[in-house]
This record gives C-alpha cells, sequence and structure tokens, in this order.
C-alpha cells in the first residue's frame, strides 16, 4: 500500500511540475498579439511539447503500477488469476 502511495505521489509531483511550468513558458514566448507567429508558438508547446510528455509519465506510472501489483501478488501467495480459478490448469 504504501509503495502504491509513493508512486502515486511521484507521478502526481511530476504532472504539477510539467503543468505547471506551463504558464512560466508561455511568460518566456513573445506575446501572440505583437509577433504574427506566436499563437503558433503556443499551440506547438502545448500540441507537440506536453501531451507527449503527459503519455510518457502515464506509460511510467502504468508500468510501475504493474511492477508493484505483480510483487504485491507474489508475496500474497502467487497469482491473483490463479486464486479467482482463471489460472492454468
Amino acid at each position: 500500500m504504501r509503495r502504491q502511495l509513493t508512486l502515486s505521489l511521484k507521478t502526481f509531483g511530476m504532472l504539477v511540475v510539467l503543468l505547471g511550468l506551463l504558464p512560466l513558458a508561455f511568460t518566456a514566448l513573445p506575446d501572440p498579439a505583437v509577433r504574427p507567429g506566436g499563437t503558433l508558438v503556443v499551440w506547438a508547446v502545448l500540441g507537440v511539447a506536453a501531451y507527449p510528455a503527459l503519455v510518457v509519465i502515464g506509460r511510467w506510472y502504468v508500468v510501475r503500477a504493474e511492477r508493484v501489483e505483480g510483487d504485491t501478488a507474489d508475496r500474497a501467495g502467487g497469482d491473483t488469476a490463479d486464486r479467482a480459478g482463471g489460472g492454468r490448469r
């Protein structure tokens, strides 16, 4: 249980940092009203930088969560599918 909580808090922290830095990035970018290509840059940051990072964080979380779940099932006495009757016979 503690490992799951730690993993969740780490993932939440990464998301907060990623999404929290977006306003700072937009502040550093040129004003879209002054520069005609500024709007394109803002959308590029949102579409090209933010979403792939969210996918990577999500994938990292799923892999780690499955590993924690597998370790917990091994310590509990076997695979959960075996106990539910869905394992090998």
